[in-house]
């Protein structure tokens, strides 16, 4: 099972996430950034919560490309933004620095796959992969064509509502998981509502990554980075 951590940029502060992505590198398959937003709609209270407090000291995009460029992460990195920032940003000169601080996949969850295509193709110029997402109300037309296109992995959302809420289905999950290994070889990355590593046991079977956020952030919050090492320990060991 690979295990796709997710992380905050500049959460708590540029120093401390700079140390707590050089420890996440030694237990991650590929890490996620999420970028600070001011409208996270796809993102629960705890990572809210969090990116409000990022935003009020100032947080700048440049700065966290050069601190990801120097940092060269020896895992992939996958970027998670919003569609504003990045186009008030300049698409294509996001998308090059994406590039040139070494990130494998992008994430914008607030663009429907019915408008993602000429964003596909842009970052296919860039050498960047789109991640797409599947939900549990994914009808079977519209994930025959999302399967058509993935590439990456699938962001396979596994329940209706925000991150850091609770998996009330996880029936419908693994079934989901199984429609779309039916459908296509890109690997199935299972994210929202994981807590533990228990909370990946119905899904074993059916997905090939788990992703993690709200989570890690609380143990940040907790400020006890042994504690936050033996979570990655326990993914890494699932």
């Amino acid at each position: 099972m690979k295990f796709f951590p997710y992380l905050l940029a500049d959460y708590p502060d540029r120093l401390r996430f700079a140390e707590i992505l050089d420890l996440t590198v030694q237990y991650a398959d590929t890490i996620e950034i999420g970028i600070p937003f001011t409208d996270p709609v796809a993102d629960g209270p705890v990572i809210a919560t969090a990116s409000s407090k990022v935003l009020a000291t100032g947080f700048s995009l440049d700065s966290l490309f050069q601190l990801l460029h120097d940092e060269k992460s020896s895992v992939p990195l996958a970027l998670m933004s919003y569609a504003n920032p990045i186009l008030a940003y300049g698409r294509a000169d996001f998308l090059q620095a994406c590039t040139d601080c070494g990130a494998k996949y992008l994430i914008v969850p607030d663009v429907p796959f019915e408008e993602s295509e000429e964003w596909r193709g842009v970052t296919k110029e860039h050498g960047l992969a789109w991640i797409s997402f599947v939900s549990l109300l994914t009808g079977e037309e519209r994930l025959r064509r999302i399967t058509q296109t993935a590439e990456g992995f699938l962001y396979l959302l596994s329940l209706k509502g925000i991150t850091g809420a609770s998996i009330h289905s996880p029936e419908q999950v693994r079934d989901k998981a199984l429609k779309i290994r039916k459908q296509t070889n890109v690997p199935v990355a299972l994210g929202f509502g994981i807590k533990n590593v228990k909370d990946i046991d119905p899904y074993r079977e059916a997905i090939d990554a788990v992703i993690v956020g709200s989570k890690i952030i609380e143990l940040i919050d907790s400020n006890d980075v042994e504690e936050l090492r033996q979570f990655y320990e326990s993914f890494r060991s699932a």
